[in-house]
């Protein structure tokens, strides 16, 4: 880097540093929504998302044994307890509320509400089918979309949880918000948007025991929410 500086003749300096300012103020700028002289599109779907959060989310093959607004520092989640087999299974699921919200520390504000330690770290992929008429999903032919999701042991004095997180949105999957946010950026490039809703699935499983059988299941109950969400809240 030094060794390029080098070469540069200064008369190029102020071109340089500009650059760099515009490249930094217009990433900044999308981050927090306010970049000079925009606005950001509407979110595509809000209503709809807005409304699973109050109302819960209708998965096939999971019963609903309640649902409620839960609040977490300063948004409000959607707490859900579905059966699965003979194990009663929650989920948290994080709607935007506007289109300034973006996937941010939604991870770490869940580990702060639950307080509980974390291991086994991992990285799980599936797929689900996609509803073809969801928002954001520009190739008609694409059938299916691929998830990636975070995966770990998570427990507290009382619980022991194997866990799959994700930021979901129609056609794909992250548990990072950079992959949301580039898929969103392609889209912004046709003044467009991509919804999406954090999920955080919560599977009860024996004191410290191991995740890793837990897989297969959470991965089922994964593939359904993400077409549950495809049918409900990212339906045009």
């Amino acid at each position: 880097m030094v060794y390029f500086f080098k070469k540069l003749q200064r008369s190029q300096f102020p071109q340089v540093l500009f650059l760099l300012f515009l490249l930094i103020t217009l990433v900044l700028g999308y981050i927090t929504g306010k970049l000079p002289g925009t606005k950001s599109p509407s979110i595509p779907c809000l209503k709809g998302l807005i409304q699973i959060r109050k109302d819960g989310l209708t998965i096939s093959d999971l019963p609903t044994k309640y649902h409620k607004e839960l609040q977490i520092t300063n948004n409000k989640w959607l707490e859900q307890q579905v059966r699965y087999n003979t194990k009663d299974v929650f989920f948290l699921l994080l709607t935007p509320n506007g289109p300034e919200d973006k996937p941010q520390v939604e991870w770490v504000d869940i580990n702060g509400f639950i307080r509980w330690k974390i291991d086994s770290q991992n990285r799980i992929k599936f797929t689900s089918k996609i509803v073809q008429n969801s928002c954001g999903i520009n190739n008609k032919e694409k059938q299916y979309s691929n998830i990636e999701a975070r995966f770990f042991r998570g427990w507290t004095s009382q619980k022991t949880y194997a866990v799959m997180q994700w930021y979901a949105w129609p056609g794909g999957g992250s548990p990072d918000p950079g992959g949301w946010f580039w898929a969103d950026s392609l889209a912004m490039a046709s003044k467009k948007r991509v919804p999406w809703v954090a999920v955080s699935i919560m599977f009860p499983i024996e004191p410290l025991g191991d995740v890793e059988p837990y897989i297969p299941q959470l991965i089922s109950i994964g593939e359904k929410i993400q077409v549950a969400l495809t049918t409900e809240a990212f339906k045009e």
